[in-house]
């Protein structure tokens, strides 16, 4: 069987797809999995456990020629390979649904949307009661209707050592002294931020511990990133390689892969981390007032195949923890308010950072520093 995945146009998308792979080779022993994805995603594609085929699909926002020109050159490249049994559309933009249309594969399956009741003819009602997350969507999409999926899924992504080791010698990293990756970047809520100079004082200290620091994080947090390393003195910033807005997908993999543990809050890079599987110590406060805050001392949740900490005790999302003794109670709305001026919020400004140290070297062996 051969089945056509076509990608939405986000890197967390590509995650969920990951999960879908997984669905199919287990649903479908011998099956062959193409994915059709922007350019600027193919990166991170290439990292996708499972997958054997990866094409292009033009940007979500051009002309709608272009995906019929698409849709024409995959019948042509029907024609020299196997044809597709099936094309799943995890968008919900109906120009990416004229791609399997004008391909000529006979199943279409996709959820219900405007414009698309003749592209799509095997369309899904998903109400959100029923499926409240992205992933229970597009799991949905791989199964038969009346299907229901009982397994869980978790995205799985592989690092390449040999392209790591290229990239240490491209940007100078040094070889001599055991990695720790910050990772402060990515869309969190307002007011989750873990502050600058939270970040430089951890760095400090661990320098001073013998570690080196890498610091990845989309273009965006260049002036976040400077900001980190400005705090920290002349000595201490040469063991410090800030990466920002400079590596691809699979880059980023790959270094996060060669470090000896990531510390991250919850955004796309601790995902990316969780899915390769690799030490990490994620930052996260409650986000809402509805949720559950530290009283007067700091939690944090740490995902790892040891140990976990959580700042939300309504939530655990790992296979262990381990909380505070501290208690907790709901947020306080007046509390709050009083606060309102302030760029962090308290759940997340009163993470200290001796905590934080303490969990990341809690990852990793003693004798990763001399």
């Amino acid at each position: 069987m051969k089945i056509l995945l076509i990608a939405d146009e986000t890197p967390d998308a590509l995650l969920d797809v990951q999960c879908v792979i997984q669905r199919l080779i287990r649903k479908h022993r011998e099956c062959r999995i193409s994915l059709m994805a922007p350019a600027h995603l193919h990166s991170l594609a290439r990292r996708l456990t499972g997958l054997d085929d990866l094409l292009t699909l033009p940007n979500a926002d051009a002309a709608g020629k272009l995906f019929w020109i698409a849709g024409r050159q995959l019948e042509e490249w029907q024609k020299e390979f196997e044809a597709f049994d099936q094309a799943l559309v995890f968008t919900s933009r109906w120009k990416p649904s004229l791609v399997p249309w004008m391909a000529g594969i006979k199943r279409r399956s996709s959820t219900l949307g405007r414009l698309r009741f003749i592209l799509i003819n095997d369309a899904r009602w998903m109400p959100s009661g029923k499926f409240p997350t992205r992933r229970s969507r597009y799991l949905a999409l791989a199964d038969d209707h009346g299907e229901m999926c009982g397994d869980s899924y978790e995205p799985q992504l592989f690092a390449d050592a040999d392209n790591a080791q290229a990239l240490i010698k491209e940007h100078y990293l040094n070889q001599e002294r055991p990695a720790m990756v910050f990772c402060p970047g990515g869309d969190l809520a307002m007011g989750q931020r873990w502050p600058a100079e939270r970040w430089t004082k951890l760095a400090e200290q661990l320098i001073d511990q013998g570690w080196q620091i890498w610091l990845i994080a989309p273009k965006t947090e260049q002036a976040f990133c400077e900001q980190i390393c400005a705090g920290l003195d002349h000595e201490r910033q040469m063991e410090v390689s800030n990466l920002c807005g400079r590596l691809a997908w699979d880059d980023k993999l790959d270094l996060l892969a060669q470090s000896r543990a990531v510390l991250a809050q919850e955004t796309l890079y601790s995902q990316l981390c969780r899915a390769l599987n690799h030490p990490l110590v994620m930052l996260q406060g409650v986000g809402q007032l509805q949720a559950f805050m530290p009283m007067d001392e700091d939690q944090l949740l740490q995902s790892s195949p040891q140990s976990a900490y959580q700042s939300n005790v309504g939530e655990a999302e790992t296979s262990s923890a381990a909380n505070s003794s501290r208690s907790s109670q709901p947020c306080d709305d007046l509390v709050c308010r009083q606060h309102k001026n302030r760029a962090t919020d308290l759940c997340i400004h009163d993470l200290s950072v001796e905590r934080v140290r303490s969990a990341l070297l809690s990852m990793v062996p003693m004798q990763a520093v001399d």
